[in-house]
């Protein structure tokens, strides 16, 4: 068993004294007594899932590498009846995504959802992309969401039950020119997300996948904003009511994708 797995990190846990808490109120919702990661979680589409997870009830778990984010996300959403915490995260680094989780266990005890969502990008010719520009572009959209996924699945395997989002992007179906780093990443995300979903569906755990379009992640006001023709965008929250609304179905139901427009772009 490889120590980053929430199995590994539980026993390690226990042989240390760890136990989970239980002192914190509980939380009344939909999501009451569910615990949530979010990562990327500290500001535009992340947090406002974390804002929407937390309203909903379930306990939420931020990881972001800005910790001045970090701790503005916590703040607003405890200061909003959520619980919350906040885990400085590299999720392109195995030690990392490690210490998030064994941060995540001490605190909660488990991991119900795993919402992955940082995501890094980059519009760039390929003949001026540096390989170091690539590997950050891959190593956060990709192999963020296989090391995170990777270490949640055997615990929720052997509970039959566990929610897995995936955020991606219109560019993982259709790429454009200047995006190949982001839209490779993005393509893969479609194709992990597709092969887990079915090494998985056995163990009722539902893999999901929300593909918006282009995404004003400010907070401005909405009228701020133009309201139809050329530029318009969705807006976070709305990516966030999405995926908690497909979060919140029966566990027996399954919204494999939702592709997310803006309504007249």
């Amino acid at each position: 068993m490889r120590a980053g797995t929430l199995r590994g990190i539980l026993s390690n846990m226990a042989k240390a004294g760890f136990s989970k808490k239980s002192s914190e109120p509980k939380q009344t919702g939909s999501l009451s007594g569910k615990v949530a990661v979010v990562t990327g979680g500290s500001r535009g589409i992340g947090k406002f899932i974390a804002k929407r997870l937390a309203d909903e009830g379930a306990s939420v778990v931020i990881a972001g590498r800005t910790l001045a984010d970090l701790k503005s996300a916590v703040e607003e959403i405890s200061t909003a009846g959520g619980r919350v915490i906040a885990v400085q995260t590299d999720v392109s680094s195995e030690k990392s995504v490690h210490r998030l989780l064994s941060k995540t266990l001490t605190e909660f005890g488990t991991i119900d959802i795993l919402i992955n969502n940082a995501g890094q990008y980059m519009e760039k010719s390929l003949t001026e992309m540096s390989l170091e520009e690539w590997n950050g572009v891959i190593g956060t959209n990709l192999t963020g969401p296989f090391l995170l996924t990777r270490a949640v699945l055997p615990e929720m395997m052997e509970k039959l039950d566990g929610t897995i989002v995936m955020i991606s992007s219109t560019s993982g179906k259709r790429a454009k020119a200047n995006s190949a780093a982001y839209s490779a990443s993005k393509f893969g995300v479609e194709g992990f997300s597709e092969a887990l979903l079915r090494e998985v569906r056995d163990y009722n755990i539902r893999v999901i996948v929300v593909t918006p379009s282009a995404v004003d992640s400010s907070e401005r006001e909405s009228r701020q904003i133009l309201k139809g023709g050329k530029g318009a965008r969705l807006r976070a929250e709305d990516v966030a009511e999405t995926v908690v609304a497909a979060i919140k179905l029966p566990p027996r139901a399954l919204v494999r994708e939702v592709e997310l427009w803006a309504t007249n772009p």
